[in-house]
Parts: structure tokens; C-alpha cells; sequence
């Protein structure tokens, strides 16, 4: 009986523990420090497209970086243009990357940058970026 009582007390400890570690971490949010993982400059790879799209076999020449200052510079063709940028996560989302001016919108998925959209655009191919050697 004591052990009974030992364990459904252990027990009763350790709910309201992991319900109020649920509920202090935000749903989702902007970040207020930069994630280690974007920081730094990212080239234009290519393209990936929906089923039964093709992608262009342009090469673009298209290079980002993010500062720890949430401030990036972004060229492409040889024009530059610099601003700020916010990182938001929804819960068991992809990190998520917004050029405040210009709306461009980047996935951090499986260590690589795809921008589907610019606002409520949604393209059909998205731009893929790596890591380039910085």
C-alpha cells in the first residue's frame, strides 16, 4: 500500500511539471536570438518544384547572408539589397526566415533554405539554397 501511494504521489509531482513546460513554451513566436544554423551566407543551388513541374535550368547567381543582428544582405545577379529579418517556428514546423522588406520567406529543411513564397505568393518551383563556404 505504501508503495502504492509512493508511486501515485511521484506521479501527481511530475504532471504539473510537464503540463507547465508545455504551457511556457510559446506555440510559436519570433525568435529574440538568431539560431546558430542560419547564420551566415547561403547560395542558390537550384530549384525544387511540385509533381509535374519543371524546374528552369537558368542558373541564378543569388547568395544571402544572415547576421547574429537579425540584419541579412541579399544579391542576386550583382544587386544587393540589405534589411532586416525575422525567425519564427510554429511547434514541430521548420525553422522559418522572412525578409522583413521584401517578403521573401525561407524553410530551414534538412539543412538547406527553400523559398516557396514572397507573401501570399506561392510559387510552383522553390528556390533552393546551401551553405556556401564562407
Amino acid at each position: 500500500m505504501a508503495i502504492i501511494a509512493g508511486t501515485l504521489l511521484i506521479a501527481a509531482m511530475t504532471v504539473p511539471c510537464a503540463a507547465a513546460e508545455t504551457a511556457a513554451r510559446p506555440a510559436s513566436g519570433d525568435m529574440t536570438t538568431a539560431p546558430a544554423e542560419i547564420l551566415g551566407a547561403w547560395k542558390m543551388v537550384g530549384e525544387k518544384c511540385e509533381e509535374g513541374e519543371t524546374p528552369g535550368t537558368r542558373q541564378i547567381n543569388a547568395l544571402i547572408r544572415f547576421d547574429r543582428d537579425f540584419g541579412y544582405e541579399l544579391t542576386v545577379e550583382g544587386w544587393t539589397s540589405r534589411g532586416k529579418y525575422r525567425v519564427g517556428q510554429l511547434r514541430d514546423s521548420p525553422l522559418t526566415i522572412q525578409l522583413s522588406d521584401s517578403l521573401y520567406e525561407f524553410d530551414l529543411v534538412d539543412g538547406r533554405l527553400e523559398n516557396w513564397s514572397e507573401g501570399d505568393a506561392v510559387f510552383l518551383c522553390g528556390r533552393i539554397f546551401e551553405r556556401a563556404g564562407d
